[in-house]
This record gives structure tokens, C-alpha cells and sequence, in this order.
């Protein structure tokens, strides 16, 4: 056993209770702080002489003492105020020494040496390439690692995806979230997946890629992120991923709890056809995007729907997710119910940029429509037709260059629709033209809208090409309730243009202005 050191350090001091330090005190040593603790006396000093007790020296120092062999790490010093504890000084130095001490065995040696041959295998000690990547064959064998289970790899053994863009991956991928379970993560590493028939996915399996590629920028190309699934030219119906809630003989009444993480999908192969991104119908509840792209689709990118007995997904939540230069609408949800959309854009596509039909409860923020060929936003159908229901909230959403408005809302119903802080941009192209009567944001609801922060104005296309739009800032036609408090309106041909049989309408503090120039016609309305 051994004896160790105590005392020493410039923290060992004897105090009196007021903590002025005591010259020559003499202390008693104990186990222990309660009063059932034992006095320690097999005690010596720094050369090794037995001693019963510590005495402070002439500033009120402890000095170097050694403990009870064997010692404990703690012992408690008494001057006489009070029992306080005391560590042993030499703890570090014994740890070093343990550490870099020779094994007479060789079992140290012999650990080290395993650990080294595990460097860069699978369950071993992961190695990273130049990029400061660990490389595919290093993952964990699940076979190996049970704890591992839950993740996927669709490029394992088991499932044999080959990620190159000519191999056909899809029974490969269908098979891993097949086998996923609830809870299980299947997980596509960067490569270009090529499937030619659509992905089902089940209740609770989480769907993963290495990397959203969003939007290629100028001077990027697509061959430079080969992060994605890409639907073969075949694919001319139904959708790449599919989620089903129907008692259907396949699929269960109740679905959901699906997550798309980390994904893009890709059908800009596909030149014919109506072959939608991610398509889903029925009872499908919670389920969650987040950093998903969907690109190029012959038809919608992401579209719900109602099963026969006319149940509809809700409750989905959607965060950074771009819908990009799709055929036909970016996103069309109906009968959404509890729907969070959040920094979510839709550029490029063809029709409508947003379409949300009844769907009812809904949030949108931070959201952007660009460039689509019709409405960046419409906001249609009849709301909350059951009782409780409500609308939506719009907030810091903004458009740009659609074709035709860039907030189009047309609903029916009783709940208000709130809209903060909307930006809209350079809408009402109208292919190029320009004029066709759209406006920043349109207004033909029977709905009670409420909008708060209003910025429309006008614009042409970059560099100067296409005529200037929108026509109004602002359009109302035969609507119902509409209060716009705050904002500056810029039309080409007015600010606000009120037409039909409007009631209730009312616009406070805020500019409108016409023409090209923004100092144009400048007039303070209501």
C-alpha cells in the first residue's frame, strides 16, 4: 500500500473562523467531517518521521505531510474552528506516473497494437480522407454493431445500392426502408441514386441524404453535387415517394411520422409524362421535412390528396425546403389542417408557386414564391367548413417575378386571415408584357384578411428585360372585410385598384404610387 502526500500547496493554510491565518497552530487530523470520525495519527512528515498531528509554521502554511498507509484521497483538518477537508497533493503526479509507466505483461502494448489494426475498418477507429470525410466502407457493419441497427446504409451489403446514376437502385433502397421499421434511419450516402418505380415509405422510417443540393448556383453544375435520387426516364406516372394512408390492403388507415432529411429528388430525366415529386393521401399525419429539395418534376413537386373515404394528410411540418423549376405547382396542399410551413421557396415552376385549399390552421413563415409562371401564393377554397376551425397566418413571406399575382387569396369562410410584413416584387410579368390587371397581392376573398406591413412594387426583369410590373399594388374585387394597416403600394398603373362590389374594405396609413419611377404620382391614401 502507500502513503500520500497532503499539504504543501499554497492553498493549505490554517484559518481561524474569521480566515486570518493562525502562525503555529496545531491541528488534529480525522477520517472523516461529522463528529462519529475517526482521529488520524499514523501520520509523518515530508522525511518520513512519525508524527500525530500538523503544525502550521510561522505564516500560517501547512506543510508537507504524508497520511495513513493506506492513505485515503481525503482526510479533514481541526485548528480548532472547524473540520475542513483536505486533498492529496501528489494525485497527478501518480496519475502521469501510471500512465506512461511500462507493462511488464504487455497488455498495454498489446491493446494498442489492436487498436491501431482497427484504424479504417468498419466498427474500428474511423480514418478521414483529405476532405476530413470518413469513407463509406468505415461505417459501422450493423451486423456487427447492434447499437448501430437502427441506421441503414442503402450501400451496405445487405441492400447493395450502387449510388452511380446508371444502376437501377431501386429495390436496393425500397428494401432498406423496408426493413427500417419505426424509428429506423435509412441513409443514402452522396451519390446519384436512380430508381424506376416510386419509393413507399412507411409509418416512422426516416429517409436520409448526405445533402440537399437546394439550388445549383451560377457557374455550379449538377454533375458537381451528386447528392440525390434521380427518377429514370421511365417514371411518367405517379410520384418518386409516396406516403399512403388507406386500408388498402397494402398500406395501413393511419400513417405518418415520416422524415425526409438531408434529400433531394430529382426528375429532370424525365421529359414526358406527370410524374409528381412527393405525393400523399389519406389519414398522414406528422410528417416532417427539413432541408429537402424537389427539382424538375414533370407535374407538381409535392402534392397531397384525399383517400376514398375522403380522409386528407395534416399536421405536416415543413422547414428549408425548395421546390425547383417543377412542370406543373411547387406545393399544393388541401385540407391541411395544422400546417407549418417555414423557410420554405418555390422557384421556377410552371403554374402556381403555392396553392393551399382549405387548409386550415395554417403558418406560413419566412416563405418565398419566385419566378412561377402563375399566382406565387393562392390561397383558395372554402375554410374551415367544420366548426372551430381556423385560417392562416402569413408572416415576412415575400414574391418576386411570378406571372401572375404574387399573393392571390380568393377564400370563403369566417376565421380572419392574417398577413404580416409581406414583400411582393416585380409580379404580374404576365409572360413578359406585363399589364393583364395583376397586382403585388389580390384580393377577391369573402374572408376576413388582415393585413399588416404591405411593400408592393415594380420592377422589370434583371438586366432590364420585359416590361414593368405589376400593374396594381394592390387589387380588390368584390370582397369582403379586407383591413390594410401600413403599407407602400406601388402599381404601374395605381397603387390600389378597387373594382365589383367590394364591403367593409378599409386602408389606413398607408402610400400608394404609379409608374415606372418610384417618384411617380406619389399620393398619401386613407
Amino acid at each position: 500500500m502507500a502513503r500520500y502526500l497532503f499539504g504543501g500547496t499554497a492553498a493549505d493554510v490554517a484559518e481561524d473562523l474569521s480566515g486570518a491565518r493562525v502562525p503555529g497552530a496545531v491541528g488534529t487530523v480525522w477520517d472523516g467531517p461529522s463528529d462519529g470520525a475517526i482521529q488520524v495519527t499514523d501520520l509523518t512528515d515530508i522525511d518520513g518521521a512519525p508524527i500525530s498531528q500538523v503544525i502550521a509554521d510561522t505564516d500560517g502554511m501547512i506543510g508537507p505531510f504524508y497520511g495513513p498507509d493506506p492513505s485515503p484521497e481525503r482526510l479533514y483538518l481541526d485548528f480548532g474552528g472547524a473540520r475542513v477537508a483536505i486533498l492529496a497533493s501528489d494525485l497527478g503526479d501518480r496519475f502521469s506516473a501510471h500512465v506512461t509507466a511500462e507493462d511488464p505483461h504487455g497488455s498495454k502494448a498489446a491493446a494498442l497494437a489492436e487498436l491501431d489494426a482497427q484504424r479504417g475498418q468498419a466498427n474500428g477507429i474511423a480514418t478521414l480522407d483529405q476532405y476530413g470525410r470518413v469513407l463509406v466502407e468505415q461505417l459501422p457493419d450493423v451486423a456487427k454493431s447492434p447499437e448501430m441497427a437502427d441506421w441503414l446504409n442503402v450501400k451496405a451489403d445487405a441492400y447493395g445500392a450502387a449510388g452511380d446514376g446508371v444502376t437501377d437502385d431501386t429495390t436496393a433502397i425500397q428494401a432498406a426502408i423496408d426493413a427500417a421499421g419505426i424509428g429506423g434511419v435509412v441513409y443514402l450516402p452522396r451519390g446519384v441514386y436512380r430508381i424506376t418505380r416510386t419509393l413507399d415509405l412507411p409509418r416512422g422510417v426516416t429517409l436520409m441524404g448526405s445533402h440537399s443540393n437546394l439550388m445549383v448556383g451560377p457557374g455550379m453544375v449538377d454533375e458537381d453535387f451528386p447528392c440525390y435520387i434521380q427518377a429514370d426516364p421511365s417514371m411518367t406516372t405517379g410520384s418518386m415517394i409516396q406516403i399512403i394512408g388507406e386500408d388498402d390492403g397494402v398500406h395501413p388507415a393511419i400513417n405518418g411520422e415520416q422524415r425526409l432529411f438531408n434529400l433531394m429528388l430529382d426528375g429532370s430525366k424525365v421529359t414526358t409524362g406527370n410524374l409528381d415529386g412527393i405525393y400523399s393521401k389519406g389519414n398522414v399525419q406528422n410528417v416532417v421535412m427539413r432541408d429537402v429539395c424537389v427539382r424538375k418534376m414533370p407535374n407538381n413537386g409535392i402534392i397531397t390528396g384525399s383517400n376514398a373515404t375522403d380522409e386528407w394528410p395534416y399536421s405536416w411540418r415543413l422547414h428549408s425546403v425548395m421546390v425547383d423549376n417543377c412542370k406543373t405547382n411547387g406545393i399544393v396542399f388541401e385540407r391541411q389542417t395544422d400546417l407549418s410551413l417555414i423557410d420554405v421557396q418555390v422557384i421556377g415552376c410552371w403554374a402556381t408557386g403555392f396553392k393551399l385549399v382549405n387548409a386550415a390552421n395554417t403558418i406560413l413563415e419566412a416563405c418565398r414564391a419566385e419566378w412561377c409562371g402563375g399566382d406565387g401564393f393562392w390561397i383558395t377554397g372554402a375554410w374551415g367548413n367544420w366548426p372551430g376551425s381556423g385560417s392562416m397566418t402569413m408572416s415576412a413571406c415575400s414574391t418576386d417575378r411570378n406571372g401572375f399575382n404574387g399573393v392571390k387569396v380568393d377564400a370563403t369562410g369566417n376565421g380572419p386571415f392574417i398577413i404580416n410584413a409581406l414583400q411582393t416584387r416585380r409580379d404580374g410579368r404576365n409572360g413578359g408584357p406585363g399589364g393583364g390587371g395583376y397586382a403585388g397581392l389580390a384580393l377577391s376573398n369573402r374572408a376576413p384578411v388582415i393585413v399588416t406591413g404591405l411593400g408592393c412594387y415594380v420592377g422589370t426583369d434583371d438586366g432590364g428585360t420585359a416590361n414593368t410590373s405589376p400593374q396594381y399594388g394592390v387589387t380588390v374585387k368584390d370582397a369582403r372585410d379586407v383591413t390594410v394597416l401600413g403599407g407602400y403600394l406601388h402599381g404601374l398603373t395605381a397603387g390600389i385598384q378597387q373594382t365589383g362590389t367590394n364591403e367593409r374594405i378599409k386602408f389606413q396609413a398607408v402610400t400608394t404610387v404609379a409608374g415606372n419611377n418610384y417618384a411617380e404620382d406619389r399620393v398619401q391614401a386613407y
